[in-house]
């Protein structure tokens, strides 16, 4: 099982704040990638544990869902990235890299397949985000050493 890193009263107040919370992802996002840089890939695959588990959060978070479609396609994007992301800091860390760590990347990877395949009836009427979360899940099921699908640039 899993073990979540953020506090479940952050984790709602970042769902109540979805702005905040992607403001929060974003400087999780640049830490993470400084610790990749540095070689720290231990600390880089907990924060991009953290940035997964916020992304999640703003996927989440109640909001209309005729409105900002462009916002919601952005998190869809950013949510199966951090997983991505995730995914590949374990592989990179393989040497290092434990048991625990790789079941977490895959529960990860699965979590977050399951999570969209859930919301897709939430976007029926849009067939735009529909097209993503497909393309999204298709690229998770191919796993850390798949290129990015054109239509996630």
């Amino acid at each position: 099982m899993r073990t979540q890193l953020l506090c479940p009263v952050y984790r709602k107040w970042l769902q109540l704040h979805p702005e905040h919370a992607r403001e929060e992802r974003q400087a999780l996002r640049k830490q993470a990638r400084a610790y990749q840089r540095s070689g720290d890939l231990q600390k880089a695959f907990t924060f991009n544990q953290l940035v997964w588990e916020v992304a999640q959060s703003v996927l989440l978070a109640l909001r209309p869902v005729d409105q900002y479609s462009a916002e919601s396609q952005k998190d869809l994007v950013f949510f199966a990235a951090s997983a991505i992301a995730v995914d590949r800091c374990a592989r990179a860390n393989c040497a290092e890299t434990t048991t625990s760590t790789n079941a977490t990347a895959q529960t990860v990877i699965t979590d977050t397949q399951q999570q969209l395949a859930a919301l897709m009836p939430m976007y029926a009427s849009e067939p735009r985000l529909m097209h993503i979360i497909q393309e999204l899940m298709h690229w998770l099921k191919l796993g850390a050493t798949a290129k990015t699908p054109p239509v996630l640039h």
